[in-house]
């Protein structure tokens, strides 16, 4: 089992995006994303980008190195649990998070069985 954790300050979150606009954004987070960050009012929003920012650095602690941030997405299930997409890793993820207006915190567990791959298989 590969375990990554990782805590994010929401004010670093929202001072990057105040200081780089929609640079910091493309860079970081998908479209869908995006979407669903700014459907909240105010700084919600910020708490979703550093919730999202958080499960992607924990899942890259997971695996070992880097991975470009725009290739992992961070989705919800039905009942709203996150959910993360990666070509990279060929197996389960399991994603935790939770956020205040202050902190964001995420959990990633790889299963045993996983694989990862330097490069994303092409579509």
């Amino acid at each position: 089992m590969e375990v990554g954790i990782d805590a994010v300050d929401v004010a670093r979150i929202k001072a990057l995006y105040l200081q780089y606009g929609d640079r910091f954004l493309r860079r970081v987070f998908t479209q869908t994303e995006l979407d669903y960050a700014f459907s909240a009012r105010d700084d919600r929003r910020y708490e979703r980008l550093a919730g999202r920012f958080a499960l992607k650095e924990a899942l890259i602690k997971a695996y070992g190195h880097g991975i470009p941030f725009r290739e992992i997405e961070v989705r919800h299930n039905p009942a709203g649990k996150p959910v993360i997409a990666c070509g990279h890793v060929r197996g389960k993820i399991t994603a935790s998070l939770t956020h205040t207006r202050r902190l964001a915190v995420a959990c990633i567990l790889v299963d045993p069985d996983s694989t990862f791959a330097s490069h994303p298989p092409a579509d």
